[in-house]
Parts: C-alpha cells; sequence; structure tokens
C-alpha cells in the first residue's frame, strides 16, 4: 500500500543504513515509532531499523556500530554528533517456539529471530507494529496498526492476557502511548491490563524504574498516573501513598513542558510530597515513614542508594526550607520540587523564606520565574 509520507522527513542516516543493508542483499525497514509519529504527522524523537540481517553480520558492515543488549541483542551505529541509529534484527516471539511445558509464559531472553511478519507480531501494540520502506514508500502492516492509528485506538497485538504474562512492563508502555497520544485503550486490552496489574513486580526492577520514570517526566503524568491508578499499578508498586498528588503532577507537567530537567528523586518527590507532608501534620513519624518507603521503592523498582538519600533530604527540606539548604549538594533538587509544590498550591514565591537565599541560582533552575519583588505568582 502507498504512504502520505513524503521523503523530505526520512533522517538521511537512517536512510543511508537502510540503503548499505540492502546493497548488501538484506531486508530493510524504518520500523515502530518513527512510522507510527511520521503517519501522525509528528517529528519523531528517534528513526529505528529493522532487517534480516544477524547483529555479527551488521556489525561487519557497518564499522561504525557496536551491538549491545543481552536479553535483546541488537546494532547501535554511530554518527557525528553522538546521534546513533538503532538496528534490530526481526525477532520471533520465544514463547511460540518454547519446548518445555512451563505455564510461566515471562520472557527472559530474546534473541529468537524470525522474518518481518513474525517481528510485527511479538511487537506490543498494534500502532508500534508497522514497518516503511523509504525506497519505494511502502507501509507494510501485518497488524492492522494502520487502522487503530486512524481510530486513535490503543490495541495489543495478539491475545493482551498472554502478551501482559509474557511482560508485564508492556502495561505502563501502553499507559505511557494512551496518555502521550491522547488514545483511548481497546476495552480487552484494558481489561486484560486490570487482571494482570499485580505481575508488574516480576520483572527486572531497573526496566521498571525505565518506564516508571518516563511516566512522570512525560509532560502527560496527570493522565497516565490517573490510568495507573484505575487498574492497580499504583497500590502495587507505592502503596504507601495516602494523599492524591495530581496538582503536583499537573505543575510537575507544566515544568516539563518549559524543558525544565527533572531528576529521578525530584519526580518521585511529586509524588510522595502530599503523603509525606500529611503524615507529618498528622504527627505521625514522618522521618520513618519517608525512611520505608525509600527501602520498598529500592526493592520494587531498583533507586539507588544515592537517590534515596536525595529523595529524603529533599522532602524533609520542602516542609522546612532554610537558607543553610543552599550549600547542600541536593539544594538545586529540592528547589525544584520546592516550586512545583508552591505553584501546585497556587502559593506566592514573596511570602517564602528562601527567596533572597535562591536569588543567585533561581535562573538556572527557573529562568522564567520573575524575581523582582511585586512577585505573586510563578510565571512559567
Amino acid at each position: 500500500m502507498g504512504s502520505e509520507i513524503l521523503p523530505s522527513q526520512i533522517d538521511s542516516d537512517a536512510l543511508w543504513v537502510i540503503k548499505r543493508l540492502r546493497s548488501k542483499n538484506y531486508e530493510s525497514y524504518l520500523t515502530g515509532g518513527c512510522v507510527r509519529d511520521l503517519l501522525l504527522k509528528k517529528i519523531p524523537k528517534d528513526f529505528d531499523v529493522a532487517t534480516n540481517a544477524k547483529p555479527e553480520e551488521i556489525r561487519k558492515i557497518f564499522r561504525n556500530s557496536r551491538l549491545i543488549g543481552r536479553r535483546f541483542l541488537l546494532a547501535h551505529i554511530y554518527f557525528p554528533g553522538n546521534k546513533v541509529i538503532e538496528t534490530a534484527t526481526f525477532r520471533a516471539n520465544p514463547a511460540d517456539i518454547q519446548e518445555d511445558n512451563s505455564n510461566d509464559l515471562l520472557v527472559i531472553r530474546d534473541n529468537v529471530y524470525g522474518d518481518i511478519e513474525q517481528d510485527a507480531k511479538r511487537r506490543d501494540l498494534t500502532i508500534n507494529g508497522l514497518f516503511y520502506n523509504p525506497i519505494n514508500n511502502e507501509i507494510i502492516d501485518h497488524v492492522r496498526g494502520r487502522t487503530d492509528l486512524d481510530a486513535r485506538l490503543i490495541r495489543s497485538i495478539g491475545d493482551p492476557e498472554i502478551r501482559f504474562q509474557e511482560d508485564p512492563v508492556r502495561i505502563l508502555r501502553i499507559i505511557k502511548f494512551a496518555s502521550r497520544l491522547e488514545f483511548e485503550i481497546e476495552q480487552e486490552t484494558f481489561m486484560a491490563m486490570c487482571k494482570y496489574a499485580n505481575g508488574i513486580l516480576r520483572c527486572a526492577p531497573a526496566r521498571l524504574r525505565e518506564e516508571f520514570v518516563k511516566l512522570l517526566t512525560s509532560t502527560h503524568s496527570t493522565k497516565a498516573f490517573k490510568i495507573c491508578k484505575e487498574i492497580g499499578i499504583m497500590n502495587i508498586l507505592i502503596p504507601e501513598l495516602s494523599n492524591d498528588c495530581e496538582d503536583m503532577l499537573l505543575s510537575l507537567d507544566l515544568s516539563r513542558m518549559r524543558n525544565i530537567n527533572i531528576s529521578i528523586p525530584v519526580a518521585l518527590g511529586c509524588l510522595l510530597l502530599p503523603s509525606y507532608i500529611f503524615i507529618k501534620n498528622t504527627g505521625q513519624n514522618e522521618k520513618r515513614w519517608i525512611i520505608n518507603v525509600c527501602e520498598n521503592l529500592a526493592n520494587r523498582i531498583c533507586i539507588t542508594r544515592a537517590d534515596q538519600c536525595k529523595l529524603r533530604n529533599i522532602l524533609m527540606a520542602v516542609s522546612d526550607f532554610k537558607q543553610v539548604f543552599i550549600n547542600r549538594s541536593w539544594f538545586k533538587d529540592a528547589l525544584t520540587l520546592n516550586v512545583i509544590y508552591l505553584y501546585s498550591q497556587g502559593k506566592s514565591l514573596r511570602n517564602s523564606l528562601y527567596l533572597k537565599t535562591i536569588s543567585e541560582n533561581l535562573n538556572q533552575i527557573y529562568p522564567r520565574i520573575n524575581q523582582n519583588n511585586s512577585v505573586k505568582t510563578i510565571s512559567f
């Protein structure tokens, strides 16, 4: 089938990779998110290539490449300016060829090679299962992804109950795309998400941290975490939350829309601060509470000791900000969280004890905040 994608929209380095692979008699296509975004008239963040060349063969063709990954071996092809074109070999679903009769469907290795149709059908969502041949301007669609893209619908490829048992992190990815693209989640897919959400902790904690933080810093965290609550993800990953954090997430989204850098401690702090303040105001031991939360988060989503320490410090600082904090290594994170909190509450910087303290640092973090003496609101 034809496509309305224009040649001028294709990244020149990705096109060079495709042409070079084809010159060596290998199939090669643009794939995944870049095809989806081009069809949605969005500018892709990355251009990924899929091919039937094995990783070792790709490495031989491109001297400017390196093989990475264990669970999923692929090639990174490097270009000037630290640019990378990710190039992956067509895969088949390893669950389709497993030899044992185990009832455990969790996929640990994903290096079973296949053809383009098998590769499409092993992907997570129909809208991410499209391929594009820029040589003849052709969309290859084995999963009816174009239909769902036109309908603005998020649908799992294959049986969602099986797919979420194979890899529960797919649940977080669906939430990410539904909130980012403002698409609806197909009903059968949504019901399976609710049913298998409790399997999320079976995945590698580092993968959970990566996807969870992406949700927080996506500029669409408010909608993402509304879906998380609906399907029960929040009760599994952070059951300690006792107070609604929607206002904080709205303020966080506004900050990210202005390209303000948000660290992992600040992102998690936006979730935890309302509960922390509630615990403190009700006379409970808030220090013990946050220590327990950090220890639990370390087990669930692999939060490092350094980030745990920083998270504890900035939560305590926001509830009692003092001038001495400017000399601490975590001051800028504390300041960022504090400004997000003030904005979420509609409070003024004028009445804050730290306004004079942060005058030299404010422009580095929030260059658009008014710093004159008449400031009454935070201007993003």
